[in-house]
């Protein structure tokens, strides 16, 4: 078993499964910890991308996928 070592927050790739990260505070609506194929690390929970509708824009995901403190000032709460 290798360890997951990052830094940064990413989309991982394990066993040709995509699992997408995602805040505890910002679980998608379909999110059941029952039947949802997931993991947590690092204070994300990274969500299987198979369980995501067919109508789920992975390229969007990808261009909003940032840390926190890498946001502006006037983008940041």
């Amino acid at each position: 078993m290798s360890k997951l070592k990052q830094s940064s927050i990413k989309i991982l790739k394990i066993n040709n499964q995509t699992y997408l990260p995602y805040q505890l505070h910002q679980l998608p609506k379909f999110f059941d910890k029952y039947t949802t194929d997931f993991f947590n690390l690092k204070g994300y929970c990274y969500i299987n991308l198979e369980d995501h509708s067919d109508s789920f824009n992975l390229t969007n995901f990808k261009n909003r996928l940032t840390f926190h403190k890498n946001l502006s000032g006037s983008l940041s709460r």
